[in-house]
């Protein structure tokens, strides 16, 4: 599998709109760092263009969550059963890189387990060295990455922070859109 894939979208201005209105008004990003889950039942009443993206493709949302970035989000992977997660550019990406590594299945399996800032066991791989795979600057387009990948979020020389960046994932993974 891909480690990401861009999604076109002609209406991602309006569905970045849609988002920051629901951020500006449900978290304080001043005082977020990392991920902040929301209720994604907010898209329903306040975000008609970011549910026509995901009802085009089929999709059925089971988590909406914020990466709100003032620094470098180190390399990890995430927890199973998630693989196929979909991010969407929101605002102050411009002066960041998305970031991939490769890895072996005899390293992943050698990773002792740890707990994540979320409460989730997973792998801890942050005594490896890994080789870059594949990157984005500065991401402006909708993605699916394959979050069983490592990767991580550098911090380069943004104009304006935070970094936001929706994620989501869904009970039916589009898994076929990183083959």
């Amino acid at each position: 599998m891909k480690p990401y894939a861009e999604l076109d979208c002609e209406y991602i201005a309006d569905i970045q709109q849609e988002l920051l209105e629901i951020i500006n008004t449900s978290i304080p990003t001043n005082d977020s760092e990392g991920w902040v889950f929301l209720n994604p039942k907010k898209l329903i009443d306040r975000a008609s263009h970011v549910l026509r993206f995901f009802v085009e493709r089929k999709l059925l949302i089971q988590d909406f969550s914020v990466t709100v970035l003032t620094k470098t989000m180190s390399m990890h992977i995430d927890t199973l059963p998630m693989v196929a997660k979909i991010n969407i550019p929101v605002a102050n990406t411009q002066g960041w890189t998305n970031q991939w590594y490769d890895i072996t299945q005899q390293q992943l399996d050698s990773c002792e387990k740890k707990i994540d800032p979320l409460g989730f066991e997973v792998e801890d791989i942050s005594g490896l060295e890994l080789p870059a795979l594949a990157q984005i600057e500065g991401q402006d387009k909708i993605i699916v990455f394959n979050s069983r990948i490592p990767h991580s979020v550098i911090k380069n020389k943004p104009k304006k922070l935070p970094r936001l960046v929706a994620s989501f994932t869904f009970r039916n993974q589009p898994v076929e859109l990183l083959q």
